[in-house]
């Protein structure tokens, strides 16, 4: 009898140490469910991110409850990140990043890429300094600590593609494409492209009319090849009749003042300009019809090499730095004069 009492009682601690352990273990999991989530990576969790129906949950990089993508501050330090210069807390500052709020967009394809809830077309100061990015006074697009005009800076809008890459077609990040004839500014410098003080196009340091100068509007391509049909990025075609500037410095390619059309440092009348209007055909080829790039063929074209002088009046037609009186093919359409039924052009 005592044995089976002993028995009976045995199983009853049992029993009730089970039930204890069990009901401790129901207190304490949550506790330690919260801990380690507290002290768990952004890779941890994305690891985990799914819960019994597999659907990833949205990234949470300060454990708020708000998802980056619609927290204004995704790191919880107190600092909106419109004004944080690593708005996700991971170390690496803003600049350095191709995805600044963590959100698993690249900022090249992100269209709030600080986000603080204004689009980037929208925004007007992207560092968050107070002063506005189309400001002359913004010298910092980006607040990396390099001018924007600073041949060492190469994003100026800090989206992590390169400003002379064939992928970076909004160059100041202000939601306009670099090649839409909206988009006035191309590198955000409060200087219009179109403007004679505007020297420096994309912004890259290099001045648009210096040899060095090899892609005035910054999009990848050179300006003297074939697939460049716009040198100054203004989104008309430069030989479009509409096109009158084809460099986009201010001066209208027919104007007298205009010495080197498609600006690539190299006078339009001199010897070793071979390629006035930097379309990558030749002046003397047989296939350039329209030296000047004016969107006039040079056989009805009144000024062919079109520096502002009547072919009538030009003592050098085709701009080839020969006079007319010693040069072969006057009106530089790859035809000889002795053959060619228009010599003189029009």
């Amino acid at each position: 009898m005592k044995n089976v009492r002993r028995t009976s009682l045995r199983t009853a601690a049992a029993v009730s140490g089970s039930l204890t352990v069990l009901v401790l273990g129901l207190a304490v999991a949550p506790a330690q469910a919260l801990a380690h989530h507290a002290g768990a990576t952004s890779t941890d969790r994305a690891a985990s991110a799914s819960d019994n129906n597999d659907t990833p949950d949205a990234e949470d990089s300060d454990s708020d409850g708000t998802p980056d993508a619609s927290d204004v501050d995704d790191d919880n330090d107190g600092l909106a990140d419109s004004q944080d210069p690593d708005d996700d807390n991971d170390g690496v500052k803003d600049w350095n990043e191709t995805d600044d709020d963590n959100d698993g967009v690249l900022n090249c394809a992100d269209s709030d890429d600080n986000n603080n809830g204004v689009s980037d077309e929208a925004e007007t100061d992207v560092d968050g300094d107070g002063i506005a990015d189309a400001s002359p006074a913004e010298l910092d697009i980006d607040g990396d600590t390099l001018p924007d005009t600073s041949a060492a800076e190469v994003d100026i809008d800090g989206d992590g593609c390169a400003d002379d890459s064939a992928v970076e077609t909004d160059i100041d990040g202000d939601g306009l494409a670099d090649s839409a004839v909206a988009e006035t500014d191309i590198d955000g410098d409060g200087v219009a492209d179109n403007a004679a003080a505007e020297t420096d196009i994309d912004g890259d340091g290099r001045a648009d009319n210096a040899a060095a100068e090899t892609d005035i509007d910054g999009d990848g391509l050179a300006d003297n090849a074939k697939a460049e049909t716009d040198i100054d990025g203004d989104g008309v075609s430069d030989n479009a009749a509409a096109e009158t500037d084809i460099d986009g410095d201010g001066l209208a390619d027919n104007a007298k003042a205009e010495t080197d059309i498609d600006g690539d440092g190299l006078a339009d009348n001199a010897k070793a300009e071979t390629d006035i209007d930097g379309d990558g055909l030749a002046d003397n080829a047989k296939s350039e019809t329209d030296i000047d790039g004016d969107g006039v063929a040079d056989t009805v074209d009144g000024d062919v090499d079109g520096d502002g002088k009547a072919n009538s009046a030009d003592s050098d037609i085709d701009g080839d730095g020969k006079a007319n009186s010693v040069d072969g093919d006057i009106d530089g359409d790859g035809k000889a004069n002795s053959v060619d039924k228009t010599p003189r052009g029009r």
